[in-house]
């Protein structure tokens, strides 16, 4: 309420009058107090009943009903909820798994028989996405065992750089990642294929993968992963020209926008950006990460500013152990109070204001001392970074001349952060400050008005080759 307050913003309650004396903000924050603790343990029964029902075998702990099925809910008779076999749905199904384990079909072979047959996806796509077909393939309810507990939450897992639309850092603070088989529990569902027909698909799944040329370990492309669409911030990913298509009968490959791919967003493109072709634009990225590496005290400087910035802005006045002490002298001032309060020593309208002003000023001094230990973290980092620089840059510098396809993309995600994709430029932005240099300049990011000092647009001559 207090941070409502210091910013101007004002609170109306439905339910109630708030007002601004002592015992009408005690009672406000010992409502908020209880919210919050049964916010968590309706969380906590939530989780509970939804195991407990699963245990015994009640669908209706599921998300939803897959592509096949219709979700019946729990009636008010006490019927339970219940899957109901959607017969057009299910005839679908049937034949996607007879294509996948009879006929031997790849999932864009599957796809394709889909398009042809005018068949469309469960929210009325007239394209299937192949995602959407492998995980209809690998869902066991379809020979009537569903599982609950398919995903579970672990801490975040590093990314290359953020989703479309989406911060650096991840909203909820974990990722979601699949359970072993044997971990979920099962839950019978009327089954639409037989066992034996599950089993042969993902074993020819599974066949298909160690077969596919695309089931390589690694990157098949030196910038994948780093080039983003500047305008619909879609990725860019590496693609082969057939050779139909090809001049001369040369066999070309480009950096293809996401957003232009008709066939992902229901035959209408988002994007008209033009595809790059992946050699030059190798060569520009790689002959800028070269000139960077050549000079490292380039390097050295950056990350030295940034350790004055972090110096500046950690307040080094405020000591960590000295919060910490304040801490302890307000607990035991605070726990004093309460004490005094109990037994009756003083009144209630002592209390309240004074247990108030200690509350606001332990929570004070916990973010105080939260910031200065994440700084003094981030100083001990960058001062690491700073001693071993020089080293660094000497033994990338030994290897800039190889040819080794893996050592340059570790090169490249240590210094590159993001590759911006444009009509008429390209924008590398390097996770350091690469200095002023005659065949590039600094500019501003364009989509969202932000100086970024790090960011480059190529104004190389190899880069005029790829505008046209």
């Amino acid at each position: 309420m207090e941070e409502f307050s210091a910013c101007g913003v004002e609170v109306i309650f439905i339910n109630h009058t708030s007002g601004d004396t002592p015992e009408e903000m005690m009672l406000l924050q010992i409502q908020g107090m209880f919210a919050e603790y049964e916010r968590g343990k309706i969380m906590e029964r939530n989780r509970r009943g939804k195991l407990h029902g699963a245990r015994c075998g009640n669908v209706g702990v599921l998300s939803g009903a897959p592509y096949g099925y219709r979700y019946i809910r729990r009636q008010s008779d006490g019927t339970p909820a219940q899957y109901i076999v959607n017969l057009h749905e299910a005839s679908v199904v049937r034949e996607i798994f007879s294509w996948a384990g009879i006929e031997h079909l790849s999932l864009g072979g599957v796809v394709r028989r889909l398009a042809e047959k005018g068949i469309e996806s469960a929210t009325g796509n007239p394209v299937w996405d192949r995602s959407t077909i492998w995980g209809m393939l690998k869902n066991p309810a379809y020979k009537g065992l569903a599982v609950f507990g398919k995903t579970k939450n672990c801490a975040p897992r590093p990314r290359v750089r953020a989703a479309r639309n989406s911060a650096d850092i991840l909203k909820n603070g974990y990722s979601v990642i699949r359970n072993k088989p044997d971990d979920g529990i099962v839950i019978p569902v009327p089954a639409i294929i037989n066992s034996a027909l599950f089993l042969t698909v993902n074993e020819q799944l599974e066949e298909n993968r160690r077969h596919a040329r695309q089931g390589r370990r690694g990157a098949a492309y030196l910038l994948q992963g780093l080039t983003v669409c500047g305008h619909c911030r879609y990725a860019y990913y590496g693609k082969k020209v057939s050779k139909s298509a090809a001049k001369g009968g040369a066999q070309y490959t480009y950096y293809h926008c996401t957003g232009t791919d008709a066939y992902r967003f229901g035959g209408i493109r988002v994007c008209d950006n033009k595809q790059v072709r992946t050699s030059m634009l190798d060569e520009t990225v790689w002959t800028q990460v070269v000139a960077l590496l050549s000079e490292p005290e380039r390097l050295k400087k950056e990350y030295e500013q940034r350790l004055t910035q972090v110096s500046e802005h950690s307040g080094q006045t405020a000591d960590a152990e000295r919060l910490k002490k304040q801490e302890n002298q307000l607990n035991v001032g605070r726990s004093r109070l309460i004490d005094s309060f109990a037994e009756g020593l003083i009144d209630k309208t002592d209390f309240e204001p004074r247990i108030r002003v200690m509350t606001l000023r332990l929570a004070e001094l916990e973010r105080q001392r939260a910031k200065v230990e994440q700084a003094t973290e981030s100083q001990r980092d960058l001062l690491l970074l700073v001693n071993r620089v020089e080293d660094f840059a000497a033994a990338v510098t030994e290897r800039l001349s190889t040819d080794d396809f893996l050592m340059k993309r570790e090169i490249l995600r240590a210094l590159v952060k993001r590759i911006e994709i444009y009509r008429d430029e390209i924008v590398v932005v390097f996770r350091v400050n690469p200095g002023n240099d005659t065949s590039l300049e600094t500019g501003s990011d364009k989509t969202s008005g932000r100086s970024l000092p790090d960011c480059l647009r190529s104004k190389s001559p190899c880069f005029s080759k790829l505008r046209t």
